[in-house]
């Protein structure tokens, strides 16, 4: 009974085994997921790494930080109609470019017109008493309040007529600044009021984006520095200089404004476009970069890279302790380690240890 168990047993174990030993063979045929690299094996079965290097020169590194801003112009106007009145004509139509001063609407104003009629016959009237009393004056004839009451009521007349002319001309809408109609909100014979806006004009030729920034660059961002502004919407790219640095830090968000005058001959750019901003805050002009994936760390958090040594007449990796700086674009600046002149291992870098034989290839 004991015997027929055991081979009962033994025959139940096969499959596993047999699948344990393809699922093993499998494994050590998969390949290893590591950086490409080939070694080949020397007569004295030294192992020698075929890499690609890299020569370190100085160069000029700089580093940019990136933030939103709008886009504006001080001349983006409501104009409000300042007196009440039927619109007797408009002059534009959105669109229309006009220059300073353009008529653009007129509202009806005969009531003030046959004010200012009726005064003008009655001014003529009393310059005409003014001046026989003045001469009769001249000629000591007469007395001097006929002369004072005629001058009084000449004077306060023409005050009078300028008032009246005053306000009829309240009943023109004209441009306060050249630019584009954008939009206009009545119709022709509504009634336009004071407190209604009748037009928006616009002047893209002069505009201007804005940004806020956090309080730690200001000691980095200056005005003058170049900045990259890049407006998705439109698919325009420009560079612009920083023209004003705001002494004005916001205490809800702890961030100070920063101005850049905008170019904008092709007219494509908007007020409140939005524009993303590359602001530099950093800059040498001579200094080591390196790829920042050629930068390796150490259990104990120290960076070190590997440099390719000439001994004996053949090369090898030699492991050089390093401290990087800022990093940008994939490039890292070196604080301390190279002195602009060595050979960096670039491919294969990850896939050697200090004293390796390796092979350049190229």
């Amino acid at each position: 009974m004991n015997t027929k168990t055991n081979i009962f047993n033994n025959n139940s174990m096969k499959p596993f085994i047999y699948t344990a030993f393809v699922a093993l063979m499998l494994a050590s045929c998969a390949p290893a997921e590591t950086e490409e690299t080939s070694t080949i094996e020397t007569q004295n079965n030294e192992r020698v790494t075929n890499i690609s290097t890299l020569n370190v020169s100085p160069v000029k590194f700089e580093h940019f930080f990136n933030v939103q801003g709008v886009v504006e112009t001080d001349q983006n106007a409501q104009i409000f109609p300042e007196a009440a009145g039927k619109i007797t004509s408009i002059k534009v139509k959105e669109g229309d470019k006009v220059s300073k001063g353009q008529v653009l609407m007129t509202i009806d104003s005969r009531i003030v017109s046959n004010q200012i009629d009726e005064l003008k016959s009655r001014l003529g009237l009393a310059e005409v008493m003014f001046k026989k009393q003045e001469k009769l004056w001249n000629q000591n004839i007469g007395s001097e309040i006929q002369f004072l009451e005629a001058k009084n009521n000449f004077e306060s007349l023409k005050q009078n007529l300028e008032t009246l002319e005053a306000q009829r001309s309240l009943y023109t809408i004209t441009a306060p600044f050249g630019g584009v109609i954008d939009e206009i909100n009545p119709k022709e014979g509504e009634m336009a009021n004071p407190g209604v806006p009748a037009m928006r004009l616009i002047n893209t030729d002069k505009m201007y984006i804005k940004a806020d920034i956090t309080e730690r660059y200001l000691g980095q961002v200056k005005e003058g520095d170049m900045v990259m502004i890049n407006f998705p919407g439109v698919e325009e790219k420009m560079n612009s200089k920083i023209d004003r640095i705001a002494s004005f830090i916001n205490p809800n968000n702890r961030s100070f404004k920063i101005k850049l005058d905008l170019d904008n001959k092709s007219g494509k750019l908007k007020p409140n476009m939005l524009g993303e901003m590359q602001v530099r805050d950093y800059v040498n002009d001579s200094t080591i970069v390196i790829p920042t994936s050629l930068i390796q760390m150490t259990p104990t958090g120290e960076e070190f890279v590997y440099l390719v040594e000439q001994k004996d007449g053949q090369a090898m990796a030699k492991k050089q302790t390093i401290k990087s700086g800022m990093n940008y674009e994939n490039n890292s600046e070196i604080l301390e380690g190279l002195n602009g002149y060595e050979v960096l291992i670039n491919k294969g870098a990850r896939s050697i240890k200090d004293g390796d034989i390796v092979n350049i290839e190229g």
